[in-house]
């Protein structure tokens, strides 16, 4: 066995998941970033030393919270240090705009290692994610550098709450209104950002339950 085959299984063990379990979370990583996922018997074959070089190495790395240089055997630490939350305070991973772009279709949470920066939030589970609001088109609610949590379970359109939608493929943070016509609405001091109406439907990340400017 390779050690790369060895310390995988290894890492994997050491948090009791399942084969299936770690190549959920890789694919979820790898949804993220627009490429494929991963299946059990992709992660079967690589813990039998049949994969010297996984197309998936950082991904893999990320989802079982080691050092990419010591699981692929070239040095590293095997696991960076941990941060305890307190009883009732869920981690929800900050992620990038592009990162939020690709979540429409996301059914299961972040796990850990799934996000570069982790953010303690108090609520009742842990499927959310945090973005950083870029520009200007809410700034009446959340001006820029706010960082915002977005409920992934919480899809139910409801005419004046907030929600970040995917739109021609990208992620924007924006006001619903059921119209007619329906629209996705900017919040902004500045006359120049107009409604979107969607012509092929919506499709929403997930609806904003709260903001901080203190992140």
């Amino acid at each position: 066995m390779s050690e790369l085959a060895e310390r995988v299984a290894k890492a994997r063990e050491a948090r009791g998941w399942s084969q299936a379990e770690l190549a959920r979370r890789v694919s979820a990583r790898r949804r993220a970033r627009g490429k494929g996922a991963v299946r059990q018997q992709s992660v079967n074959q690589l813990e039998q030393g049949g994969v010297d070089a996984p197309r998936y190495l950082l991904e893999l790395a990320e989802a079982l919270e080691v050092d990419v240089a010591w699981l692929s055997g070239h040095g590293g630490r095997a696991s960076p240090p941990r941060t305890k939350v307190p009883a009732g305070i869920v981690r929800v991973p900050l992620v990038s705009w592009v990162e939020a772009g690709g979540l429409a279709d996301a059914v299961e949470p972040y796990g850990p290692g799934d996000a570069a920066e982790w953010l303690p939030v108090v609520h009742n589970h842990d499927n959310l994610i945090a973005l950083r609001v870029k520009g200007q088109s809410m700034d009446r609610l959340a001006p820029e550098g706010t960082v915002v949590i977005v409920d992934l379970d919480d899809r139910a359109l409801v005419d004046g709450r907030h929600y970040v939608f995917r739109h021609e493929g990208r992620a924007t943070f924006k006001t619903w209104r059921k119209g007619p016509p329906e629209r996705l609405e900017p919040q902004s001091t500045d006359p120049e950002y107009r409604p979107i109406v969607p012509l092929d439907g919506v499709e929403v990340v997930g609806r904003v339950i709260r903001k901080t400017e203190e992140i």
